[in-house]
């Protein structure tokens, strides 16, 4: 009786490493082919480059001095990516502000003060990003502060708006 058992003992340890390697071997092809799948890029995609122009519409005055406190808005600044046309490329803006440390300055998309503010050092687009060719327009307001030194007060300080287009990933 002890052979009987010993062999079936052994008969089942054969069965259990066989179930063991095809099982291994089985999940590890199933996980090879999962991993070598591939799908076809759908649609046709263009490489470029970005340009764009930004344009004043309208006159802004430098030579309008602020006293404390007060607060002027600038015309609409239209900017519009050019280079990119006919291609699948997609935009944000990244616009920066330089101006006197005496005044603060805050940037909207759109009209000034009623629609999105853009905070310094961020960059701007729409959910999915803007379209090549496709325009936005800004609005810079500064606000000279209250405690800027009296040799400032009363004079144009001419602040400047640099903008760039910087591709969005979809």
């Amino acid at each position: 009786m002890s052979k009987r058992d010993e062999g079936v003992t052994r008969r089942l340890r054969w069965a259990g490493l066989l179930a063991a390697v095809l099982v291994l071997g089985t999940g590890t092809a199933a996980a090879q082919a999962y991993w070598q799948a591939q799908k076809p890029l759908s649609g046709t995609v263009a490489s470029g480059a970005f340009a764009i122009s930004a344009v004043w519409q309208g006159a802004w005055s430098s030579a309008v001095p602020l006293f404390p406190g007060e607060t002027r808005d600038s015309p609409v600044l239209t900017v519009t990516e050019t280079g990119a046309a006919g291609t699948t490329l997609r935009w944000r803006l990244a616009p920066t502000v330089t101006a006197s440390s005496s005044l603060t300055t805050q940037l909207y998309v759109g009209g000034c003060g009623s629609s999105t503010l853009i905070a310094a050092g961020a960059s701007y687009a729409p959910p999915g990003g803007f379209a090549p060719g496709q325009s936005v327009d800004l609005c810079l307001r500064v606000t000279l502060k209250a405690d800027a030194p009296s040799n400032i007060q009363g004079t144009a300080l001419t602040p400047s708006v640099s903008v760039k287009a910087i591709q969005v990933t979809q």
